[in-house]
Order: C-alpha cells, then structure tokens, then sequence
C-alpha cells in the first residue's frame, strides 16, 4: 500500500466513527460530535486482554482502519470515500473479524 492510500484511509476512519458514535448517543449529545472532536469521545483503553492475549478493542481508530483495508482486499475497486458504517458492519457480519 503507498502512501497516499493509506491517507485516505486514516481520513475515511474519523466519518465512519462519527456515524457509529452518533448512534449510540442521545439527540442532544449526539449534535455536539463531529470530525474534529470525535477522538475526545473515544474510550482511553485501547486494547483489553482475554486468555492471556491482548487484543485491539472493537471501534477504535487502528479497529476501523484495519476493516476498511479488509473490505478494500475484498473489493479492489470499491472507493475508500464510499466506505462508511454499514460496509464496515458488514463485514463483521460476513464472517470476516
């Protein structure tokens, strides 16, 4: 991957963490999240550990870019700005983790 794909992606990652935000916050808490401070929301702890093994937790930005790679393996021609909420879930919901 060359560098200016993998801008865009990092780009792509803060939109589709604002969708997935929004739906989990009230009306009124949910209008005060955007683009520049959606990774103020965002829970401190970025890994936890199961069994002995450390894993990244679901929904932080790394979680989501790692996602947006996997569907842009899975799909070579798919644009990373048409990239958002529901492809990322669906890809959870395909099997792929």
């Amino acid at each position: 991957m060359n560098n200016k794909k993998a801008k865009q992606i990092r780009k792509q990652v803060k939109p589709v963490l604002v969708t997935w935000l929004k739906g989990l916050l009230s009306d009124e808490e949910a209008a005060k999240v955007n683009l520049s401070n959606v990774l103020n929301y965002m829970p401190t702890q970025t890994h936890y550990i199961s069994e002995r093994t450390m894993y990244l937790s679901a929904y932080h930005p790394k979680w989501v870019s790692n996602k947006i790679k996997k569907l842009l393996r899975a799909f070579p021609n798919l644009k990373i700005n048409s990239i958002d909420l529901g492809l990322v879930q669906w890809l959870l919901k395909n099997g792929s983790t």
